[in-house]
């Protein structure tokens, strides 16, 4: 049986002069600490904060953090945002040289500093997030008491992340990276690690992290992954695809053969096993990888994604396949709803452009070309009316235009609905309708029964109607492309 992962790490020291005297260094280990360090990031350095009294202030902040059981990696971030800082202060005309210089103008000027950086917006978000957390918390603890308290960043100026939807792997290339062929190409433990990622949509720290045995069954047997959340900080378990199950049991048993004395980690690091797999590791793993196999999209370009894009195309597959958002909220561990929404507006954002598209193609009973404006002022309401018609009503041969709240007036008889809507794609369906219908008709006229004869007769004159529409269609769409 393997080991616990949280065993493996030190205790906490009860304190005394070697706990005082790491703490007082300006370099701290993670493992020398007693602490669990997620992404394999087990070191943090404040010898980029110049200023000696910001430099003490930030290393009692980090320490306080940390008793709350705030994550190692999370003090290694707000270290790199104060190491920024303190360069703005140190390039100062003139430098601001004492805590009493941190003023509200001077944070002003901060934030004008950080806008126009070559940074990610969630790089300059963190670096006021940081910033603030840490005046906020000084004001009450004193670490640099002469910080004047006016010295503060508010709510509103923290975030100016733009709402973007999730930024998903196209179907094509997709279809490269699960390819088993190109999978081959990746050795262990990046193949299971990408595999299992990609099946579960789980944060790569979270998977990088996973103890070696990470499988429990639910009560018709079968395996659910229990993990823990390093960005919510709590346990989950989510059901597991038979894929990603068979990518753990290879890995575990591919860990049987590289630690013979077992291992605590599903993915420990290949040089030192005593350590889950650093994500920096798997990264350019990963990047090398998409190089090996010539990634490309669509176009024949090539293209690279992030193991994170992973996750965004898990849950926009999910949407896409009618999962509910409260479901997939629980399956990607998101705090909120509003983290799940991203995907629904991704996913109407999509649907609704197909919609337009179809609108461009669609035929009614009689084969006319149905218009449609996307400008004008019922088009939201015509594709609410749509969006239900799918889910409530599934035609072999084409669309139902009629609002679903209203009883249909010919049941079994679309063919003779004016609601009817149809397009090339139904083209074989009608084609091999109209066969039929020819020899129902040949046999009802030869029977006599002239009644039937004339409804076979009305279906066979529109589809004939509809399979010249779409085929005109098809050729003016063929040449277009």
């Amino acid at each position: 049986m393997s080991a616990d992962p949280a065993k493996v790490l030190r205790a906490v020291p009860a304190g005394g002069d070697d706990v005082e005297s790491r703490y007082a260094a300006d370099a701290w280990q993670a493992g020398e600490l007693g602490v669990p360090a997620a992404r394999g990031q087990r070191a943090v350095s404040f010898t980029g904060i110049g200023q000696s009294w910001l430099r003490e202030g930030a290393k009692r902040w980090a320490r306080q953090r940390l008793s709350t059981g705030c994550a190692f990696n999370t003090i290694c971030a707000g270290a790199i945002a104060l190491k920024r800082f303190s360069r703005f202060l140190a390039a100062g005309e003139p430098p601001a040289t004492k805590p009493q210089d941190i003023d509200r103008a001077l944070l002003e000027r901060y934030l004008g500093y950080l806008a126009p950086l070559p940074l990610a917006d969630s790089t300059k978000v963190l670096s006021r997030v940081f910033l603030r957390g840490f005046l906020e918390e000084n004001r009450r603890y004193r670490w640099v008491p002469t910080i004047p308290a006016g010295a503060t960043i508010y709510p509103e100026e923290l975030s100016g992340r733009r709402r973007s939807l999730p930024r998903f792997i196209p179907e094509f290339v997709m279809g490269q990276l699960e390819s088993e062929e190109n999978l081959a190409q990746l050795r262990p433990p990046y193949r299971n690690l990408i595999v299992l990622i990609a099946q579960t949509g789980l944060r790569a720290g979270d998977a990088c992290a996973l103890p070696f045995d990470p499988l429990l069954s639910d009560s018709a047997g079968w395996p659910c992954l229990r993990f823990t959340s390093s960005k919510m900080r709590a346990e989950h378990q989510i059901p597991l695809s038979a894929q990603a199950i068979e990518a753990i049991r290879a890995q575990q048993d591919h860990v049987r053969q590289l630690c013979p004395d077992g291992s605590a980690w599903l993915f420990p690091s290949r040089s030192d096993s005593e350590q889950p797999v650093p994500y920096e590791t798997l990264r350019k793993a990963f990047l090398s990888w998409q190089q090996r196999i010539s990634l490309h999209d669509k176009t024949g370009c090539a293209t690279t994604v992030t193991i994170h894009q992973f996750r965004h195309t898990f849950g926009t597959r999910l949407i896409n396949s009618g999962v509910p958002q409260h479901v997939i909220q629980r399956l990607l561990g998101h705090a909120s709803p509003d983290m799940t929404a991203v995907y629904a507006r991704l996913h109407d954002t999509t649907i609704r452009a197909e919609f337009e598209r179809y609108c461009q193609t669609r035929v009614d009973v009689q084969g006319r070309l149905l218009g449609f404006d996307p400008e004008a002022v019922t088009a939201d309401a015509e594709w609410v009316k749509h969006r239900l018609s799918r889910a409530s009503d599934t035609l072999p041969n084409g669309y139902c235009g009629r609002p679903p709240q209203q009883d249909c007036p010919h049941p079994n008889a679309c063919l003779t609905c004016p609601d009817f809507q149809t397009t090339a794609e139904f083209l074989p369906v009608h084609q091999q309708q109209a066969e039929l219908t020819r020899e129902l008709l040949g046999a009802a006229e030869g029977a006599g029964r002239q009644r039937q004869a004339a409804n076979h007769r009305t279906v066979l004159i529109n589809l004939d109607k509809i399979i010249t529409s779409l085929q005109s269609l098809r050729t003016e769409r063929g040449k277009d492309g």
